[in-house]
């Protein structure tokens, strides 16, 4: 059986944007991601975070509750997804 072994500094969050044409400027929500630390990313994700080491739990809740903070009134719908 062939085990995959994780690469240090290899989990990352990924969040997937819904914009609407009464909710803020694209370009608002690029400022306020990359204030963040996340990337813009093509395909299935628009945005990704890629964590230095592993992180705990609370780590990924305490970057989603500054996500959420920033993106408060920008109307803008979000789903996230971390893969360790």
């Amino acid at each position: 059986m062939h085990r995959v072994v994780p690469v240090k500094g290899s989990m990352r969050t990924y969040v997937r944007m819904t914009f609407h044409s009464e909710g803020a400027n694209p370009l608002k929500v690029l400022e306020a991601m990359r204030t963040l630390g996340f990337e813009e990313s093509m395909g299935m994700h628009d945005f990704v975070y890629k964590w230095k080491d592993k992180a705990t739990l609370d780590e990924v809740i305490r970057l989603m509750t500054e996500m959420h903070d920033r993106l408060k009134g920008l109307d803008v719908n979000y789903e996230i997804t971390t893969i360790s």
